[in-house]
């Protein structure tokens, strides 16, 4: 059938829709598939962020606007186009949240080649994507026949685009005003589904690739690299037997005495107490308080420093994409085995992509654990015995030495009240501040409890061991903090703009225990020393990085100076400036050190896997009466059973041994014949370790 061309009028018409209805009608499909896994829905949003909402819009028309200088029918096509692409945009991001909780930041490019390692938690209706494809090929179709040529009024085309580039500028540059500022855009790294939520699914990208790009150092150059790369030389390792290294980071782990020891009737660290005063110990100078661990094990784990980039960046969130000079594979290099191990969900600060890059063989989050109950946000974290009974059973399952980066999250928020403590006097402290902190010793007397068992336990193992054990950083309480202040223990008044005060609660306590060859001293340190002087301890060779660490101990610089009190400690050292040089190139540059220095080439593990066991194996399947009992090596207490691709939840869980959990299910939830698997899904209902699919008939006979 001939498509009648449309009359100048239509055309026009059409024209505007082009510029006007497409933008926001592809800005509002964004919004609404976005939305469907996040907790603010789009008209509340338009409501409550209106100019959130103004920014985004004006956003998009500039987009689409950029193509009205082309000639009519092209600036049509570049519409459909733009609008297709932004809304696979919307639906990447969506997967994104739900895999991971956050949404598509700039340097998730890179991880392109990487979707294949992950089962998404959606399936692609081929049917509606041909049909869909048809019909943008009708629309084009009908774009080419039936807008005629009419004659274009440039000038107007040439208002508009300068229009479009001047917005765009302004968004990009915040020159010669800001319109994210106006709108008061405001970023969460810690949770950034909140951030989009507010800012938009297309704002909020703009915003992550704003903050993407970070100025370089002073000095910065392939010559200064390479000068540094001759300056430094790392310290050979020895031939020795390897020990163990466990990093074990206790979430907001403080001394209590910290609030006034006066305030106690008995200590509720013995274990701390004791393996610090026989050990290398003092403070360790955390860049964050009450939240943001990720950068706290950031420092720990590569030898970087938060106080070279801006205080509100979270590197796991913006920066690792790539592989990262990291202790794991300097610990790797040497023949370790590569664990990290946290109770919490995995997809948390994308903790699953990062510790790949990181050089880890293997991540055991809680979704691996035998947990107690589920982790749910709303209650208190799991307890630190998951982390202890895990670290002793990935050293159990290993043959060869084990490096282990343990997160141990039950000292995390929220604190409850608790009315009676064994710990604490009665009546020293305010009836509306003692209760917090009655609870919070409670819960720092359990983690030292479990401290306790994983120490206890090492020195009865033949292989040495050495464990750093270290808080993140101080916690933070209910109601504005007010048990740090007059109105509560009274040990700090402004802790944000007071020097000292700052001071005091940055410094969490620390220790560096050896099974063997134990000596007691006293360092007070960044958590950025930790690689290289576990890495010394050990006898395994390092690299410039560790090696610009090693001078700086050397020279008694082993604090990097907080970026806002740069004059009060003193300013940073010519190694320290070596080390912010590295790290741009590392984070921001074009990592020319891959290639210009040793030991800086770093690969991530091929068959990195989720859980202490890289596969999951059913062994066998027994029946009982009317049950199947399946057994399964890998799989841990909450993982699923499948059948037909739906969740049977009437099961029983059991561990039959180390490693080897069963599952009982009656035989009637089963119909014969039907596809069963074992799966363990995050929370966001992405597969992240499975069985392969096997019938109840054929598993009974084998």
């Amino acid at each position: 059938m001939k498509i009648p061309k449309l009359n100048k009028m239509a055309t026009r018409i059409t024209t505007v829709l082009f510029m006007v209805a497409l933008p926001i009608l592809t800005l509002i499909v964004m919004e609404l598939i976005v939305r469907q896994v996040l907790t603010l829905p789009i008209g509340q949003w338009f409501m409550e962020f209106d100019r959130h909402l103004l920014v985004n819009i004006f956003l998009v028309l500039a987009l689409f606007n950029l193509f009205y200088i082309l000639p009519r029918r092209w600036f049509m096509l570049s519409g459909i186009v733009l609008s297709i692409l932004l809304i696979v945009f919307a639906v990447a991001n969506k997967i994104k949240l739900e895999l991971r909780s956050s949404p598509i930041a700039l340097g998730d490019f890179y991880l392109l080649d990487e979707l294949g390692g992950f089962e998404l938690p959606v399936n692609f209706n081929m049917p509606l994507l041909v049909l869909a494809g048809f019909a943008v090929l009708a629309i084009v179709a009908a774009i080419a026949l039936a807008i005629p040529r009419v004659k274009e009024n440039w000038l107007l085309k040439g208002g508009v685009f300068l229009l479009s580039v001047f917005f765009l500028f302004a968004l990009w540059t915040d020159k010669p005003f800001s319109p994210m500022q106006q709108a008061n855009f405001q970023q969460t790294w810690w949770k950034l589904e909140i951030a989009v939520m507010q800012n938009g699914v297309l704002g909020n990208f703009i915003m992550l690739a704003k903050e993407a790009d970070v100025d370089p150092p002073e000095g910065y150059s392939l010559d200064k690299l390479e000068e540094i790369g001759a300056e430094y030389e790392a310290a050979p390792g020895n031939d020795g037997e390897k020990p163990n290294v466990i990093f074990l980071m206790s979430e907001s782990f403080v001394d209590p005495y910290f609030f006034g020891e006066q305030h106690f009737k008995q200590d509720p660290i013995p274990n701390f107490r004791k393996y610090s005063e026989e050990s290398l110990h003092g403070s360790v100078y955390t860049p964050e308080f009450g939240g943001g661990t990720a950068n706290v094990e950031f420092e720990a784990l590569t030898g970087f420093s938060m106080q070279f980039m801006r205080a509100d960046f979270v590197p796991y969130q913006l920066f690792v994409k790539k592989p990262l000079p990291s202790a794991a594979y300097t610990f790797r290099a040497a023949g370790y085995d590569t664990t990290a191990i946290h109770t919490y969900y995995g997809w948390f600060y994308q903790r699953e992509t990062v510790y790949r890059q990181l050089g880890f063989d293997q991540f055991i989050s809680g979704d691996f654990m035998d947990l107690d109950r589920p982790n749910d946000p709303t209650q208190s974290f799991p307890e630190d015995k998951h982390i202890t009974d895990s670290t002793l059973e990935t050293l159990d399952h290993t043959e060869g030495p084990d490096f282990i980066h343990a997160v141990a999250a039950e000292g995390h928020v929220p604190y409850w009240q608790k009315e009676k403590s064994e710990f604490l006097k009665d009546g020293t402290l305010s009836p509306e501040t003692q209760p917090y902190l009655n609870y919070y010793t409670a819960v720092m007397n359990n983690v030292d409890k479990e401290l306790g068992r994983l120490i206890e336990n090492l020195e009865q193992r033949d292989e040495p061991s050495i464990v750093v054990f270290f808080g993140d950083h101080f916690p933070a309480f209910p109601n504005g903090n007010e048990l740090y202040g007059e109105n509560g223990a009274d040990v700090v008044g402004d802790m944000l703009n007071d020097y000292d005060d700052y001071l005091a609660t940055h410094k969490a306590p620390y220790f560096i225990w050896r099974s063997d060859g134990n000596e007691s001293r006293e360092l007070d340190l960044s958590p950025n020393q930790f690689g290289p002087i576990t890495m010394e301890m050990a006898g395994v060779e390092g690299n410039v990085v560790t090696a610009i660490l090693d001078r700086m101990r050397e020279n008694e610089e082993t604090v990097i100076p907080y970026a806002q009190w740069q004059s009060q400690m003193g300013g940073n050292s010519e190694e320290m400036e070596d080390l912010a040089i590295l790290q741009y190139d590392w984070l921001h540059g074009d990592r020319h050190t891959t290639s210009m220095l040793p030991n800086m080439e770093f690969s991530p593990a091929i068959d990195y896997h989720f859980g202490l066991y890289s596969d999951m194996t059913v062994q066998n399947v027994q029946e009982k009466g009317e049950l199947y009992e399946i057994f399964v090596e890998g799989a841990p207490k909450y993982a699923k059973l499948l059948v037909n691709g739906e969740e049977i939840k009437e099961i029983a869980w059991r561990k039959a041994e180390e490693g080897v959990a069963a599952f009982t299910v009656s035989q009637d939830r089963i119909s014969s014949g039907a596809d069963v698997q074992l799966a363990v899904l995050n929370s966001q209902g992405a597969v992240l370790q499975q069985t392969k699919v096997f019938t109840m008939e054929t598993a009974l006979q084998e």
